[in-house]
């Protein structure tokens, strides 16, 4: 959150929208602090689409650097779901998380 990119106006327009989007019904916003050391996030961009049709199996997308996968078994959705509960347990309450980015975007 911390590394500047684009400069310190992009920055904080980034940082700002985050926080508009945080105050959305729809959306929870988590940060995983340093202190939270290496977690299983780190290693590449996942999006789990779950499907509101009964008996409807989730399907995933791994972001690599050069293309995205989609994985469409019912093992690679449990073990990216597990990953993404991890990763959750690790994140900041979205409280915490939105005081954090303000307090950022305030060094900005």
């Amino acid at each position: 959150m911390r590394q500047l990119v684009g400069g310190r106006d992009v920055m904080r327009a980034q940082l700002e929208h985050l926080l508009e989007a945080a105050h959305l019904p729809n959306v929870r916003v988590q940060l995983v602090p340093f202190i939270a050391g290496a977690h299983p996030g780190m290693t590449c961009a996942f999006t789990v689409v779950s499907f509101a049709e009964p008996g409807a199996l989730d399907v995933v997308q791994v972001d690599t650097s050069s293309t995205k996968v989609w994985l469409e078994s019912e093992t690679d959705a449990a073990h990216h779901n597990a990953t993404f509960d991890r990763i959750t347990r690790l994140g900041l309450a979205h409280s915490n998380s939105v005081r954090l980015i303000d307090s950022i975007r305030k060094e900005m």
